[in-house]
């Protein structure tokens, strides 16, 4: 179990490199310049060795009953995104670019979901575990949010905005909050990064490396509250 668990963890780390270079790739057309290249790369990359980690992740896990399912819908999950991925291209039309963006950060929560699931803690407190869950929710609509916000001819533009902003702040609150409350460096870290993130986007004009910050920030934010999530569920 441990080994499926170690496995996916570092899929999901590399699954966040991934939504990393994509968001530079998306946002830093006009910026990169001759960078593009090395950004692509690395995207290229790290898809493809966290691709081979979450294969081998789902076949150690075949034979575990806590992981056979989550590590099946990231099987499966990683393949609609390789398809999806190879079949738009470097230039993935709106919807398909929306997929790749939303279904990579599932990927990456979902793998370090596993990963948590795997560590076999001790359960916390049925508080403690609804606080992870609420926070989840907010992270993912913040995340749904934001995505929405990058569409052509948006016209809800303001109220995603406010949206965005508040689910943010709630998942970034709930989860500093968890992680004082059971000694969770890893979310009091996420959550003072995705506060300072959004603080720092909302400048006139975000440096690339701001915006690209801002979205890494919402991913780990979300990584680190499923692992949390998913360890205090363990023994539940």
């Amino acid at each position: 179990m441990r080994l499926a668990g170690n496995l996916a963890g570092l899929a999901a780390i590399l699954t966040l490199v991934v939504v990393a270079a994509s968001a530079a790739i998306r946002l830093g057309a006009n910026e990169l310049g001759g960078a593009m290249v090395i950004a692509r790369g690395v995207h290229r990359a790290a898809a493809s060795l966290a691709a081979l980690l979450v294969l081998g992740s789902f076949w150690r896990a075949l034979r575990i009953d806590a992981l056979r399912r989550p590590a099946s819908a990231a099987f499966v999950l990683m393949l609609a995104l390789s398809v999806v991925g190879w079949a738009t291209g470097i230039q993935p039309p709106p919807a398909a670019a929306l997929f790749n963006q939303l279904g990579g950060i599932a990927l990456a929560a979902l793998l370090a979901w596993i990963a948590g699931r795997a560590v076999r803690r001790n359960g916390g407190p049925p508080a403690d575990r609804a606080l992870a869950h609420v926070a989840l929710v907010f992270a993912a609509l913040q995340i749904v949010f934001g995505a929405a916000l990058v569409l052509p001819g948006n016209a809800l533009a303001p109220v995603l905005l406010m949206a965005h902003a508040v689910s943010g702040l709630a998942a970034a609150a709930i989860g500093a909050a968890l992680g004082a409350a059971r000694g969770a460096v890893r979310l009091l870290v996420c959550a003072a990064l995705t506060l300072l993130a959004g603080i720092l986007s909302v400048l006139a004009a975000p440096a690339l490396l701001i915006q690209v910050g801002h979205a890494a920030a919402a991913a780990l934010l979300i990584c680190a509250l499923a692992h949390a999530h998913a360890s205090m569920s363990a023994s539940a």
